[in-house]
C-alpha cells in the first residue's frame, strides 16, 4: 500500500533495503495485508516493494490463517500470520485461542503455526528458506512461537498477544523477535497494566500511532489494534466545515529508523557511520523528503486545529445565545406550568394573568355585595336576629387583592433575577470571572496558536536552511575529493578548502498563553460554574421562598372568603322554620344560590390558578439544584464546542507524535555528527542540536493546547 504520508525510501543496495525497510514492510503485511487474505499468486505492493503471495492457509481446523509472501526483487520469504478473525471459516477457534493464551495449556493453533513455518521453510530451502515471520494481535504470538527456537528467522509483530504461561524460556533473550506496541491499543495497554507483557518475548518498541477514543463513529478500537485506519486515514469533521481534514494513520509510517543504517531508534543510537559525501547526501535527501513531508503533515494538523478554534471565536454570540436559550427552556420546563412560559422576559404572560386574577377578586367582591344585599333584607335580618349572627363577607377581599399585588411584585423580581442570570451571569461563564465579558479561553487559545504558527514557519525555514547546508557541504566534500584525486594525479598540492556552514540563529518565540494547558478549560468551567451556582442559589431561593409564602397566604385568604360565602348561604338556607316560610312566598333561596355561585366561581378559578403557580414554584425550589447540575455539561460545550474540542485534540496529538518522532530522528543525527574532528561537521552538529531543541520547544507549545 502506498500513501503520500509515508517516508520516502532512498536509493540503497538490496542488502541495505532488506534491513532498513523490512520492519516497516512486515508491520504493514501483518496489520493490513494479512486481514485482506489475498489469494495465491497475487502481487501486493508495500512501501514501494512488491511481494507475491506464494502460499496460503486460510481454513485450517485449528483456526490458523496464514500466508507466505516472496519479495519479488530479493526473493526473500516471509510467513505472515493473520490475527483474530472471528468471521473466518474457523474463526471461533481464534476466539478460543485468545482466551487460552492466558492459561498454561498447549494450544493447537500455536503448534499449527510452527508446523506451517517449518513446511514453508523446507519447501523454499533452495531460496534460503524463511527469513521473516510477522503477525498482529493473535498473529503476534503465532509468529513469535514459530521462531522461538529459530534464531536465524526474524519475527516482527504489531500489538501482539502474549504467550501461554511457561512457553518462554527465561534463559533466552529472543534477540530475533521485535514487537511494536502502539500507544492507543487497548490489548497491549491492558497487558502492560496487568504486568502480562512480560510473557511477550523479544524486544519491545513503543510507537506513536492510532488516535484516542472520541465517540465520533470511527472504529477506533479495531484500527488502533491493527495499526491501520480504513483507507489509511481518518476524516475529521464534515466537508466544507472549519477544520475539516484528514489524519493519516498507518503504523509502519511511525516506525522511526536511522536515515543511514535503517536501525530502529527506540533503544539507543544507530551504529556509527562515516560522514562523507554520500552520507551527507542521504541526510539532505531525508530533510527534503521524510522530514519535510512529516512536518508538513504536522503543520497541516495544527492549521486545522487553529481553524476550529477560530470558528469557535467567530460563533461566540451563537454559543452564548444557545446557552441562554437552554437555561430558559430548562427553567420553564422544570416549573411545568404554561403560565411561566416567557417568565425571563418583561412581557411574559404571568403578569397579565395576575391582573386577570385581581379582576376575579373584583368579580367575586361585586357578587358578594349583591349577596349582602339579599342577606341584609328584612327576612334575613329576622333570621339574623334569631341566631345573633353577622354574615357580611366584604371585609376580606381587600386582603386578597393586596396579596395578589404583592405576588405580582415578586414575579417582577423573579423576572429581574432571570434577566440578570441571562445577560450578566451566563456571559460571565465565558470570561473566567473577569469584569470585562469576553471569550477568555478561545482568545487565549488563538493567541497561543498565533505564536505556534510563527514558530512553525521559523522551524520550517530552519530545516530548509539545514537541508541546504548539508547539501552544500556534501557537494563541497565531493569537490574536495575531486581536488584531492586531481592533486594525486598531477602531483600538485590540494587547493580546496571546505566551507563552514553558517550558524544562523532561529530563536522561537515564547508564549505566556495557555500556561495551564487545556486544563484551563476545566479550571474555567469549575470556577465559573461554582460562581454561577452560588449567585443563582443566593438570589433565587429567597425569591422562591417569598413567592411560595405569598401563594400560600392567598390560598388561605381565598379559603376564608369561600368559607364565609358558603357559611352565609348555609345560614340563610338552613332549613329553619322562618326560612322555610319565607321560601314558600318568595324566590329568596334562588337569589341566594345565584349570588353565591357568582361569588364562588371566580374564587374557585383564582384558587385553582394560585395552587398551580405554587406547585410550579415548589417544583422549581426542589429541582433547581438538579437543573444547575444538568446545565453544567452545556456550559462545558458552550465554553468550547465539545466536538471541536475533541477534533483539536485528535489533530494535536497526531502533530505531537510526528514532532516526537522527528526529535528521535534528530537525536540520531546529532549523535552521528558529534565526535567528528572536522570543524564543518562540528558546526553542522551544533546547528542540528539547535534544530532539535526548537522541535522540542514547539512540541511543548502544542502540548499546551492539547487535552
Amino acid at each position: 500500500m502506498t500513501n503520500v504520508h509515508k517516508p520516502i525510501t532512498m536509493a540503497k543496495d538490496i542488502a541495505t533495503v532488506n534491513q532498513v525497510e523490512m520492519d516497516k514492510d512486515l508491520v504493514e503485511l501483518a496489520g493490513l495485508v494479512a486481514y485482506q487474505k489475498p489469494a495465491r499468486h497475487k502481487v501486493v505492493e508495500v512501501n514501494g516493494h512488491e511481494y507475491e503471495v506464494i502460499d496460503t492457509l486460510y481454513e485450517d481446523p485449528t483456526g490458523l490463517d496464514a500466508l507466505t509472501v516472496e519479495n519479488v526483487k530479493t526473493k526473500e520469504i516471509s510467513v505472515i500470520y493473520v490475527g483474530t478473525d472471528a468471521g473466518a471459516v474457523n474463526g471461533k477457534q481464534d476466539l478460543l485461542t485468545d482466551v487460552q493464551l492466558l492459561s498454561d495449556l498447549s494450544l493447537p493453533q500455536l503448534e499449527a503455526a510452527g508446523r506451517y513455518l517449518t513446511k514453508i521453510d523446507n519447501e523454499n530451502s533452495n531460496k534460503g528458506g524463511v527469513k521473516y515471520a510477522a503477525g498482529n494481535s493473535l498473529g503476534g504470538p503465532l509468529a513469535n512461537y514459530a521462531v522461538r527456537n529459530r534464531p536465524d528467522i526474524r519475527s516482527v509483530t504489531l500489538n501482539p498477544a502474549l504467550f501461554p504461561k511457561g512457553v518462554m524460556d527465561p534463559n533466552k533473550s529472543y534477540d530475533n523477535i521485535t514487537n511494536y506496541f502502539s500507544n492507543y491499543d487497548v490489548l497491549t495497554g491492558t497487558l502492560i497494566a496487568l504486568n502480562l507483557d512480560s510473557r511477550i518475548p523479544g524486544k519491545r518498541y513503543d510507537i506513536s500511532t492510532g488516535i484516542p477514543e472520541t465517540g465520533e463513529g470511527f472504529n477506533i478500537l479495531k484500527n488502533n489494534h491493527t495499526g491501520y485506519a480504513e483507507g489509511g486515514k481518518y476524516e475529521i469533521g464534515q466537508p466544507d466545515s472549519p477544520g475539516h481534514g484528514y489524519i493519516f494513520d498507518e503504523a509502519d509510517a511511525h516506525i522511526m529508523t536511522s536515515i543511514w543504517t535503517g536501525e530502529p531508534l527506540y533503544s539507543g543510537h544507530s551504529d556509527r557511520i562515516e560522514i562523507n559525501r554520500d552520507n551527507l547526501n542521504l541526510l539532505a535527501a531525508a530533510m527534503q523528503g521524510e522530514v519535510s513531508d512529516r512536518l508538513g503533515h504536522a503543520q497541516e494538523y495544527l492549521t486545522h486545529s487553529e481553524e476550529i478554534a477560530q470558528h469557535e471565536g467567530d460563533r461566540y454570540s451563537e454559543r452564548l445565545s444557545r446557552l441562554q436559550m437552554f437555561f430558559e427552556d430548562s427553567f420553564e420546563n422544570l416549573i411545568g406550568n404554561p403560565l411561566f412560559i416567557g417568565i425571563t422576559t418583561t412581557s411574559h404572560r404571568l403578569t397579565s394573568e395576575i391582573d386577570h386574577l385581581i379582576s376575579l377578586v373584583d368579580m367575586a367582591e361585586n357578587a358578594s355585595r349583591s349577596l349582602n344585599g339579599v342577606l341584609n333584607s328584612p327576612p334575613v335580618e329576622l333570621v339574623e336576629h334569631l341566631f345573633n349572627r353577622s354574615i357580611s363577607v366584604e371585609s376580606i377581599f381587600g386582603q386578597a387583592r393586596s396579596q395578589l399585588m404583592e405576588f405580582k411584585g415578586g414575579i417582577t423580581n423573579l423576572t429581574g433575577f432571570l434577566q440578570k442570570i441571562l445577560h450578566k451571569e451566563i456571559p460571565e461563564l465565558f470570561s473566567g470571572g473577569k469584569e470585562t465579558l469576553e471569550d477568555v479561553l478561545v482568545n487565549d487559545i488563538l493567541a497561543h496558536y498565533k505564536i505556534i504558527n510563527h514558530n512553525t514557519a521559523k522551524l520550517n525555514s530552519n530545516i530548509a536552511e539545514f537541508k541546504q547546508q548539508v547539501s552544500d557541504l556534501g557537494t563541497n566534500f565531493g569537490e574536495r575529493d575531486a581536488s584531492l584525486s586531481a592533486s594525486i594525479t598531477s602531483g600538485a598540492s590540494v587547493q580546496h578548502n571546505v566551507t563552514m556552514p553558517k550558524k544562523n540563529d532561529y530563536i522561537l518565540q515564547t508564549s505566556d498563553h495557555m500556561l495551564l494547558g487545556m486544563k484551563v478549560k476545566d479550571v474555567l468551567l469549575e470556577g465559573s460554574f461554582e460562581s454561577f451556582k452560588g449567585v443563582s442559589h443566593g438570589l433565587l431561593l429567597p425569591l422562591l421562598g417569598t413567592l411560595t409564602g405569598i401563594a400560600f397566604a392567598i390560598e388561605n385568604t381565598l379559603e376564608m372568603i369561600s368559607a364565609q360565602i358558603k357559611g352565609a348561604m348555609n345560614i340563610a338556607l338552613s332549613g329553619t322554620l322562618p326560612g322555610k316560610l319565607i321560601s314558600v312566598f318568595s324566590d329568596f333561596d334562588d337569589k341566594i344560590r345565584s349570588y353565591v355561585s357568582s361569588a364562588l366561581e371566580p374564587i374557585d378559578e383564582l384558587a385553582g390558578t394560585i395552587e398551580g403557580l405554587r406547585d410550579g414554584l415548589t417544583r422549581l425550589t426542589i429541582g433547581f439544584p438538579a437543573l444547575l447540575e444538568s446545565f453544567k455539561p452545556y456550559i462545558d460545550s458552550a465554553i468550547f464546542d465539545l466536538t471541536g474540542y475533541a477534533n483539536i485534540h485528535l489533530y494535536n496529538v497526531s502533530a505531537m507524535a510526528i514532532h516526537e518522532e522527528m526529535e528521535l530522528l534528530f537525536d540520531d543525527i546529532v549523535y552521528q555528527l558529534s565526535h567528528h574532528k572536522g570543524k564543518s561537521i562540528q558546526a553542522l552538529c551544533e546547528i542540528s542540536k539547535r534544530l532539535k531543541d526548537n522541535m522540542i520547544q514547539l512540541r511543548e507549545q502544542v502540548d499546551r493546547v492539547t487535552l
